[in-house]
């Protein structure tokens, strides 16, 4: 990503002794290096989020052109949720069995 070579390294270090100075150095590199480990492991949640996320587009896809437009109860053989729009009561075997 940053194309930082060991001179560029060496100068930082030079410029946070002197500026920060010996004592206080070591914890701020400490701080510095949490929130890179922070920032990173925000990042590959992001990109895992996002591989996921189409991952299940492309399954969604697939299964849409392979279906052949299925809908659940074409697969249950029943409709779940009563949204039939033909809702003409059918005989069932148990009801053909009591009228005879």
């Amino acid at each position: 990503m940053f194309d930082i070579g060991a001179t560029e390294l060496l100068l930082v270090a030079i410029i946070g002794l002197v500026v920060v100075g010996p004592e206080r150095l070591p914890r701020l590199a400490r701080t510095i290096g949490l929130w890179v480990k922070r920032a990173r492991g925000q990042v590959a949640s992001i990109q895992r989020d996002i591989n996921r996320e189409l991952e299940l587009e492309d399954l969604k896809k697939q299964l849409e052109a392979k279906g052949g437009g299925l809908k659940l109860e074409d697969i249950t053989g029943e409709d779940p949720l009563g949204m039939k729009s033909d809702s003409k009561p059918t005989k069932t075997a148990e009801s053909s069995s009591k009228d005879t």
